[in-house]
């Protein structure tokens, strides 16, 4: 006999794609410091934008582990 907790869990396809996503937007950030450099902006406000898109993906990726696997349920 099987009981509910045999079943196991199933991926959220939709929160490991935003998963792939937020961390190639934390990889591009990564690089991005030099690129927003040679736009003509000055370094203070170039790493204050690199900071906001690193916290951005990482409330991506936050928020996608944390809804990543769905609990099947058979009715």
């Amino acid at each position: 006999m099987s009981t509910a907790d045999d079943v196991p869990d199933s991926l959220s396809y939709q929160s490991l794609a935003g998963l792939l996503l937020s961390t190639g937007l934390a990889i591009f950030g990564l690089f991005a410091l030099p690129l927003f450099q040679s736009f003509g902006l000055a370094f203070r406000p170039a790493f204050w934008l690199v900071l906001g898109i690193e916290a951005i993906a990482l409330a991506g990726v936050v928020v996608s582990i944390l809804t990543l696997h769905r609990r099947r349920t058979i009715e």
